[in-house]
């Protein structure tokens, strides 16, 4: 079993209650990208509204917003993290990942993108009057539903140094409790482990299709001594028409200076059973 220490990474994403939605009808046909929304905004404007980003109210003092807990108990930079444009642009990363994976060609109902939480990687500056942040990145975690079925998927967001629009990037889909450093820490193992247990030592492109929690933080006692905080993860991965589901284990160092990660069992199916 793989074991790696990785150093204290930006924190889990923590929870949004209460979320307004988005939502978003869709008339897809064969041959034919283009979708439609019910509010009457065309996909090719969904790419340039990040163009329209921007605070309820510009900021009369400039604002930094250092951590994910100062994020929640900030109205207006929760109301910009989560706004119209910002939702969105998480709604068209969405549909692109759903496209990569195959997932829903035929639907035809409405979209919906519901808030599901945030994430401070780096502080975040809002400068005095400004629309957009100076400095930060953050990310925010979000489900896509669509046709009776919903997928958890995650968009970075990255403020430009000089006042402009962010830019916005996906992340890996899923609802790990790993925070966002830990996570990138720990993917390349875990896909070279899925790729070499599951006898595709061939397969040379791999998509993280999912992440989630199978088991919460809890204590483990070995050899006499207490591991705390101690949590299991399911990563899934589609490579060269499987899907390899590798289970990951977390240890928190006692000191609080990062958390360890370990790999355990592969297994592995084809792809479009899951």
């Amino acid at each position: 079993m793989a074991d790696v220490r990785a150093a204290r990474e930006g924190g889990a994403v923590a929870g949004v209650s209460g979320g307004r939605a988005i939502r978003v009808q869709t008339n897809t046909r064969k041959g034919d990208s283009a979708m439609r929304q019910i509010i009457r905004i065309t996909l090719a404007a969904v790419v340039s509204s990040v163009a329209v980003f921007a605070l309820v109210e510009p900021a009369k003092a400039e604002t930094i917003v250092n951590s994910t807990a100062e994020l929640l108990k900030n109205k207006t930079a929760m109301q910009y993290v989560f706004s119209r444009p910002a939702m969105l642009v998480m709604y068209q990363l969405g549909v692109e990942d759903d496209k990569k994976f195959n997932l829903q060609p035929d639907c035809k109902s409405k979209y919906q993108v519901k808030p599901v939480g945030a994430v401070v990687l780096k502080p975040i500056t809002f400068p005095d009057g400004g629309q957009n942040p100076t400095k930060g990145i953050w990310l925010t975690r979000y489900q896509l539903d669509r046709c009776g079925d919903s997928k958890i998927y995650n968009t970075l967001f990255l403020a430009d140094a000089n006042g402009g629009n962010p830019t916005p990037k996906a992340f890996y889909p899923g609802n790990p409790l790993a925070g966002p450093t830990l996570v990138q820490d720990a993917v390349m193992l875990a896909v070279t482990t899925a790729i070499a247990r599951s006898g595709l030592k061939e397969c040379t492109k791999a998509d993280v299709f999912d992440m989630r929690v199978t088991q919460p933080p809890h204590d483990v006692i070995e050899a006499g001594k207490t591991m705390r905080g101690v949590w299991n993860e399911l990563w899934t991965f589609k490579a060269c028409g499987q899907m390899l589901d590798v289970a990951m284990t977390f240890t928190p160092d006692a000191d609080g200076g990062g958390t360890s990660f370990s790999t355990g069992p592969v297994t592995s199916k084809r792809a479009g059973s899951q």
